[in-house]
């Protein structure tokens, strides 16, 4: 084991069609445009994956720069699994939360990251992981911050490490895995080929992604109990980062497992943003 783990889904952006001046052109190809994304949408290209289902089909993501400040954007080389897969842009996910924003946040950020100095302790058992933690210019967070909120929700006894055989520890370079909060237009761009719609988050390639929209906002599950949902954000994508692929609500009324896609709806269940939580 290498401490990397593999895990695939995807979603395409959707691309718009121009429309030729005259009326009845513009009718004609209006039609035919729909026809044609919808076509693209439930059939897609020759898909050379067909036949593998959907929850393991592999996702090309985005390679991560060697270095601690990089710039958004970068050749699709590996494979992910995200947040944003099987019904991106639902209602749910662009829905306002119950709380008006507290925070502005930018659309679009810098492109650039800085990385939060020093190291936190091993925490748990087995195949050691390691973890940066880096904000983008232009967000009103400082790394610092953010950092003590990562290590935090990824050191407590109701994480990932009371289930799995890794432990986890912050590095500020070099790291197996860089969480990172980024703008909307930056997520987009570091989730690509996933369709994160500026509103969702995402694990591409060694990139944890985490939205800051979604960061100030939190999601309608939730009912405005940002400091869950933060913890739900960071947990989910990690977990993919582990290897955990998507999860479906069990029963309605039980905790929803953490890989449930949460932001998107809860189908019954209960709000849960804990690995090691699942009972009740």
């Amino acid at each position: 084991m290498t401490g990397k783990h593999r895990a695939a889904r995807g979603g395409r952006r959707r691309q718009a069609k121009r429309t030729p001046v005259r009326f009845a052109a513009a009718v004609t190809s209006v039609v035919v445009t729909a026809v044609a994304v919808a076509a693209r949408l439930t059939i897609g290209e020759p898909d050379p994956l067909a036949g593998i289902p959907e929850s393991n089909r592999p996702e090309v993501a985005l390679e991560s720069p060697p270095s601690t400040t990089a710039t958004a954007g970068a050749p699709a080389t590996s494979r992910s699994e995200s947040d944003a897969t099987t019904v991106p842009n639902t209602p749910e996910a662009e829905a306002s939360p119950t709380t008006p924003q507290q925070t502005p946040v930018p659309e679009t950020g810098s492109g650039r990251f800085a990385s939060a100095v020093g190291t936190s302790p091993v925490v748990g058992h087995g195949e050691l992981v390691t973890y940066s933690v880096e904000v983008e210019g232009g967000l009103p967070v400082k790394p610092a911050a953010f950092a003590r909120i990562v290590d935090g929700v990824l050191s407590d006894p109701r994480g990932w490490t009371a289930l799995s055989d890794h432990s986890v520890k912050r590095v500020s370079s070099n790291a197996d895995y860089r969480i990172r909060l980024a703008s909307p237009d930056t997520t987009d761009t570091l989730c690509s080929p996933l369709d994160t719609g500026g509103r969702l988050s995402c694990r591409n390639g060694d990139n944890v992604v985490l939205n800051a929209w979604r960061w100030a906002n939190g999601a309608r599950s939730y009912r405005g109990d940002l400091g869950d949902y933060r913890s739900y954000m960071i947990n989910h994508e990690f977990g993919h980062a582990l290897g955990y692929g998507h999860r479906m609500c069990p029963r309605a009324g039980a905790r929803a497992p953490v890989m449930v896609q949460q932001t998107k709806g809860l189908g019954g269940c209960v709000a849960n943003p804990w690995p090691a939580v699942t009972q009740g």
